[in-house]
């Protein structure tokens, strides 16, 4: 039998239980309100967050306009976009507008449909359905996308958007 007096890594008798005690005790208190309230739910948005998550729905939107010029107001001069993983980096509103203005008077009509969104700060996720409707004998075909978009807001404007395909989505072209 070990001497407790001499024992230096034995502990006094009933030191154990006060530490059961004390944690019991606090499971308790924090069980019986004591502690920190739980959350029912997410927590409230902000203004900055209502307000950054309005921007995107309507940027989402105003695609459907097919005009550039109404795309503009939306982003950053310093926009960094990428269409999809792999793609070249657009890095500035110009080139967006350079690369996106023509090809978007060709279309017959662009919907972003927006099947859910989530706001945290200045970054707003949303999946979408993105289609891209071709005239009929038109120069390109008809295309449909299932992304995650990631859109980082700041002073007003989208200053970084990446879309990431939806796991297991397959891109309908034609």
């Amino acid at each position: 039998m070990k001497n407790k007096e001499t024992d230096p890594g034995q502990e006094p008798a009933g030191a154990e239980i006060s530490r059961r005690t004390l944690v019991a005790g606090a499971v308790a208190a924090t069980a019986g309100g004591a502690g920190q309230a739980v959350r029912a739910g997410p927590p409230e948005k902000s203004e900055l967050e209502i307000a950054n998550e309005t921007l995107v729905n309507h940027f989402c939107r105003d695609w459907s306009l097919r005009d550039v010029d109404k795309l503009r107001p939306y982003l950053a001069e310093d926009l960094f976009h990428q269409q999809a993983p792999g793609r070249p980096m657009i890095e500035s509103r110009a080139q967006f507008e350079a690369q996106m203005g023509d090809w978007l008077k060709t279309l017959k009509s662009v919907h972003f449909e927006i099947l859910r969104s989530y706001v945290i700060g200045p970054v707003v996720l949303n999946e979408r359905i993105d289609h891209f409707v071709a005239p009929e004998g038109g120069s390109g075909p008809s295309m449909r996308f299932h992304v995650v978009g990631e859109f980082f807001v700041e002073a007003g404007v989208i200053k970084v958007w990446k879309d990431w395909p939806m796991p297991g989505s397959r891109a309908v072209i034609g």
